[in-house]
């Protein structure tokens, strides 16, 4: 598994494949030396006996997409520079490549095929930085482009948490520790091969694994939530597109009352598995062993969170951008949470049972925290995510949906 050995070395893995020599000399052919020559035959370089990634670089060389160095070493952790990158993603996908391919700039008939396949734009970066070391990011933009036909459509624009997001779903990267994205570390041979792997499978239709907390933490920084990621029986249904329903869409997470006088943002919505030690936004949550959960606010019931380990925790964090009338509850702020869940037996919720959603103890301003059963609660069929704007006295909240997705009704 790729995140193995990219964890051990604090970085992030990526795409490329070929021989890279320096940021200003063509990559070493073949037949380069008789120590090249030796390597490839015994399937090995002197430098990479033990290396993680071991496996991945004699394949990689083996299917002639990458070559080592003539001095018999491979420079594993090497790394990789733009023009380098691209040179191994059209090499090794075999796209066709005209022109002079030695000298100077060596590399340019293979920025012409990115171009022209679409997996290379102008304003992906300039052909004076073309030396410089490519990013996670970047090489997560050309590998997506280079396996989904849609986003190689020149005419279709890729911006820099959507390529994090589809290739971290389609598996072409993993995370770092618990899904970590960095998308600016730089990357090394060792990684790009692994990913010119990827891409080649890919292309060939296989499904790739998925690093599920590098998804989520894609998908939080694109859409301002994990949730659809995290807890996908629950929103992953048909999300309602009408005059009143809308599909979620980061841009519109706010509520404006109709006065103008007061205006709230949700700035994100983050789902925890409770029963996951390692999941990425556990630490969200403080002391876990003192949460506790309403059961019945006239007994005084309040059990542990921690005695009920197969649920999750879903977080709304809002803010005020501004509240000027007396009518509102400026220091309440504005107030987010879910509905469609039906209670099955209110008795036994009463008395300690968790079967529905509930709220939890988690102070904050502007959090509103919730905890929810892997199983045995119950829906009205349709969920919806809601803004409430704080009215005083006994006025009728302002209210607003964000998200309305059509669900099974029992889990």
């Amino acid at each position: 598994m790729e995140g193995d050995g990219f964890m051990k070395k604090q970085v992030i893995t990526f795409v490329a494949f070929t021989a890279l020599l320096s940021s200003c000399s063509a990559p070493a052919t073949p037949s380069a030396s008789a120590a090249v020559e030796l390597a490839k035959d015994s399937g090995t370089f002197k430098d990479i006996g033990i290396h993680w990634a071991k496996q991945s670089i004699v394949e990689a060389v083996a299917g002639g997409y990458v070559d080592g160095y003539e001095d018999g070493t491979f420079r594993p952790d090497q790394n990789v520079s733009r023009a380098e990158f691209l040179k191994m993603i059209i090499t090794a996908t075999k796209e066709p490549v005209t022109g002079n391919t030695t000298g100077a700039e060596w590399f340019q008939p293979y920025v012409a095929a990115a171009k022209e396949k679409g997996i290379l734009r102008n304003t992906d970066f300039a052909k004076s930085e073309l030396n410089v070391p490519i990013s996670r990011l970047e090489m997560s933009r050309i590998a997506v482009r280079a396996t989904d036909a849609t986003f190689a459509n020149k005419a279709v624009q890729l911006d820099d948490k959507s390529a994090m997001y589809n290739a971290t779903k389609t598996g072409l990267i993993q995370g770092l520790d618990r899904g970590e994205l960095v998308p600016n570390d730089n990357t090394t041979r060792a990684q790009s091969v692994t990913i010119i792997d990827r891409v080649l499978k890919v292309k060939s239709g296989i499904q790739l694994p998925v690093d599920k907390y590098a998804v989520s933490n894609a998908e939080l920084a694109l859409k301002k939530t994990n949730i659809f990621t995290m807890i996908p029986e629950l929103f992953g249904g048909r999300q309602l597109d009408d005059d009143y329903f809308k599909p979620w869409n980061p841009e519109n997470l706010y509520l404006e009352t109709p006065d103008k006088k007061f205006k709230g943002t949700l700035d994100w919505v983050i789902a925890i598995d409770l029963a996951d030690p390692n999941d990425p936004n556990r630490y969200l949550l403080g002391d876990v062993s003192k949460l506790t959960w309403t059961a019945s606010s006239v007994q005084g019931i309040r059990p542990y969170v921690k005695d009920h380990p197969n649920s999750y925790i879903l977080i709304f964090k809002t803010h005020v951008d501004y509240c000027d009338a007396t009518e509102y509850a400026c220091d309440i702020g504005l107030q987010s949470y879910p509905l469609g869940f039906i209670n099955p037996d209110r008795e036994a919720f009463h008395k300690g049972e968790l079967n529905t959603l509930t709220g939890i103890s988690l102070p904050g301003a502007g959090i509103f925290p919730f905890i929810l059963p892997k199983s045995g609660y119950q829906t009205d069929g349709l969920i919806q995510i809601t803004l409430d704007a704080p009215v005083k006295a006994f006025r009728q909240p302002i209210h607003k949906t964000v998200l309305a997705v059509v669900t099974a009704k029992q889990y």
